[in-house]
This record gives structure tokens, C-alpha cells and sequence, in this order.
């Protein structure tokens, strides 16, 4: 779950998006429905991210709806381009 800017919103005089200080997310799992595996996989995962952050880019809204934006809201990926 992200708790951050995309569940922060938009300042409702300006529509600039609301920055908080932390960009969170927040990894939440069921009580007895995961194994010791699927939480090995889950933690290998965010290993693998955290040692490529430097690669990942962000991502930009391409549907944003009026609420629950963090519920429905749709991201394509940022791409850096480089004029040749």
C-alpha cells in the first residue's frame, strides 16, 4: 500500500499534488494464509528492488479519478529519453 503522494492528493485551492515528507510503502499480509515461502519470495523481492533503486524510475498518472485515487488510479512508467 502507498502512503505517500499518491494517498496524499491534490491540495483542493491549487490541484498541486500534496508532497509529505516520507514517501512510504507499506507491506501488509493476512494472519495464516501465506507460508514461510511466500514470505521468503516477498522478502527476496524488496531486496531486489532496494539493490536496483538506483535504476527504477518513477511513475507518472495516467488516469487519476476524483476519489480514491490511490484505489484507482492508473501509472505508466517515466522513461528518461537521451537526444543522441
Amino acid at each position: 500500500m502507498e502512503r505517500g503522494v499518491v494517498s496524499a492528493g491534490r491540495d483542493h485551492l491549487t490541484g498541486k499534488n500534496i508532497m509529505p515528507k516520507l514517501e512510504l510503502v507499506r507491506l501488509t499480509s493476512p494472519r495464516r494464509v501465506y507460508t514461510q515461502a511466500h514470505m521468503d519470495v516477498t522478502a527476496d523481492a524488496v531486496i531486489r528492488v532496494t539493490e536496483d533503486a538506483e535504476q527504477i524510475q518513477g511513475l507518472r498518472f495516467v488516469y487519476e479519478p476524483e476519489v480514491l485515487r490511490f484505489f484507482q488510479a492508473k501509472f505508466e512508467p517515466v522513461i528518461d529519453y537521451v537526444d543522441n
